[in-house]
């Protein structure tokens, strides 16, 4: 029985050293894992950013270095006089007594687009013909298309020279039907040269075909801008099959057609070119291209200031011009029709702009001193008197 007693203590202390084992084992474990969590407590992990917009707009200055950022194409100057109706309060009607030249004017205006004062003005609200002076209005229409991305035209859109371009006479660059030219070099010869066949292929593709839609479309036009007593029958200005087929428009619809030209400048760098060329050189038909105004940069007659626009002349309606001119900031426009010589055109223009720039800054008072200028009068000559001999009835002359 002793023997069983002692075996039996053996056994609870075993049990009793297993179970302290245990204890202790458990108790580091828990101690460990608390220590665990209290270092992890300590020094948490850093969460993910989170994405947050900047409601500041980037300026693309920020983004860009210099040698990035592209360069921009010079502003048009603001006109917030455009299309506002011309005054007539201060101008001079009629022949200028300072400027004999006028009188050889069949019609005409000298405007101060700064301030819209008419500084001179003949016959200005009614039509004439214009001849080339068209061809503004028909490189307008193109250009628009173009800015307008119009049927996707382009400056570089291909034009295949039509048999109906090739026949048109006058001044040209001499198409051929074998030929086909990006739209840009159409609109340059136009321009610069005057080339009627030029003027008539830009109207017949943009027609779709129809030389007589495009000549609607001008007319549409000319009612928008109120170019007052306008019609157009062709794109290019040559003369109708008689008189009342000539396109024909007045002084101020003219400076008004320029006013929209002039809101463009690569219209008026054609317009301004002096000399350029037309086809590539060494290839057949390359020719040297000659402006027909005289008054504009680079040609030895130059007026200072003038930038443009577009000469005219048919028979019926003699030298005319649409000048445009820019000095210290004003920007006047002058057009003339009727001359019977063109250099007479282009002395009286001249004189006509230096006259206009002297009074625009106050053309009230340019006229007060022109009422108090007396007007030289001319003198009549001094003849001696003849003595008229008598004759008999029967021996005089008939007259």
């Amino acid at each position: 029985m002793k023997k069983y007693a002692t075996v039996l203590s053996i056994l609870v202390v075993i049990i009793v050293i297993h179970a302290m084992v245990l204890f202790s084992c458990v108790y580091s474990q828990k101690d460990a894992l608390a220590k665990k969590r209290g270092t992890e407590t300590e020094a948490p992990q850093k969460p993910e950013p989170e994405f947050v917009i900047d409601p500041t707009p980037v300026q693309p200055e920020s983004i860009q270095t210099p040698s990035q950022r592209l360069p921009e194409a010079p502003p048009i100057p603001v006109n917030h006089n455009h299309g506002k109706p011309f005054i007539y309060q201060y101008a001079v009607n009629g022949n200028i007594p300072a400027l004999p030249g006028s009188r050889n004017a069949t019609s005409g205006i000298l405007v101060d687009l700064n301030t819209r004062n008419v500084l001179w003005a003949k016959n200005p609200r009614q039509a004439y013909p214009i001849a080339s002076m068209t061809k503004i209005m028909t490189c307008l229409i193109a250009y628009e298309d173009v800015l307008a991305g119009r049927n996707g035209l382009t400056l570089d859109t291909p034009i295949k020279v039509s048999t109906a371009a090739m026949k048109i006479g006058g001044s040209q660059v001499y198409l051929d039907t074998r030929e086909t030219f990006p739209l840009r070099d159409l609109l340059k010869a136009a321009s610069i040269k005057s080339a009627n066949d030029a003027a008539y292929l830009i109207a017949e593709y943009i027609g779709q075909g129809s030389v007589p839609a495009f000549v609607k479309r001008m007319n549409e036009r000319a009612a928008q801008i109120h170019m007052a007593n306008t019609r157009f029958y062709n794109p290019h200005g040559l003369p109708g099959a008689k008189a009342s087929l000539d396109n024909v428009a007045s002084p101020e619809g003219m400076a008004r057609l320029a006013e929209e030209a002039l809101q463009h400048p690569q219209l008026m760098q054609w317009a301004s070119t002096w000399m350029d060329t037309f086809r590539e050189p060494g290839t057949k038909g390359f020719m040297k291209i000659k402006n027909h105004n005289y008054l504009i940069k680079g040609s030895p007659e130059a007026a200072p200031g003038v930038d443009g626009l577009k000469t005219g002349f048919i028979n019926r309606a003699g030298f005319c011009l649409t000048a445009t001119c820019l000095r210290n900031n004003r920007r006047l426009v002058v057009v003339v029709t009727g001359y019977p010589l063109r250099k007479e055109r282009d002395r009286f223009v001249r004189q006509l702009l230096d006259w206009g720039y002297a009074r625009a800054a106050d053309p009230a008072a340019a006229l007060v001193n022109d009422r108090k200028t007396p007007v030289k009068k001319s003198q009549p000559r001094t003849t001696k008197k003849k003595t008229v001999k008598k004759t008999s009835p029967a021996r005089k002359k008939s007259q």
